[in-house]
Order: structure tokens, then C-alpha cells, then sequence
């Protein structure tokens, strides 16, 4: 049986406001939210204006017809005190 060829995943830039396919307003309506990283084959989202980042998979985010962006600061690394 031959396969189907695979649709890509959209991979949206860091700070990139996207659509969450796998999540509702109250209206029924995908949730709007900025895209913060994807690790471990989930993607982390946030509200435009702050707030607790969740995850949903890939293939649920979806790019705006208009793209947006907005500024994203990530944490720096930890700092390691130096051991003589």
C-alpha cells in the first residue's frame, strides 16, 4: 500500500502570535497566543498579555492570516558558582 506524503508542521518563530486548534475561547472560536518554544514534541504557548504558558501538540497550532508578533524575553542561564 503505498503511503501519503506528510503534511509539514507549521513551525512558527518564537514570539509569534498563532492559533491553538486545541484550545476554545467561550465562543467556540481557537485560542489566540504567542509562541514561546517547542520542546519534547509539545509546543509551549502564553497569553498575548502574559500569563502561564500550557502546551498543546504541533499539529494544532496554526499561523494567523495577518502574522503578528510580540517581544519575548526568555530567562537567562543559571548562574554556577565557581569551584576552585
Amino acid at each position: 500500500m503505498p503511503s501519503r506524503p506528510r503534511m509539514p508542521v507549521y513551525a512558527p518563530t518564537v514570539g509569534e502570535i498563532v492559533l491553538d486548534l486545541g484550545h476554545r475561547d467561550f465562543s467556540g472560536k481557537p485560542v489566540e497566543a504567542v509562541y514561546m518554544d517547542t520542546l519534547a514534541g509539545l509546543v509551549y504557548l502564553r497569553p498575548e498579555g502574559g500569563g502561564c504558558e500550557w502546551t498543546t501538540k504541533p499539529d494544532h497550532i496554526q499561523a494567523l492570516a495577518e502574522p503578528r508578533f510580540t517581544a519575548v524575553q526568555h530567562p537567562g542561564r543559571p548562574r554556577v558558582a565557581d569551584v576552585a
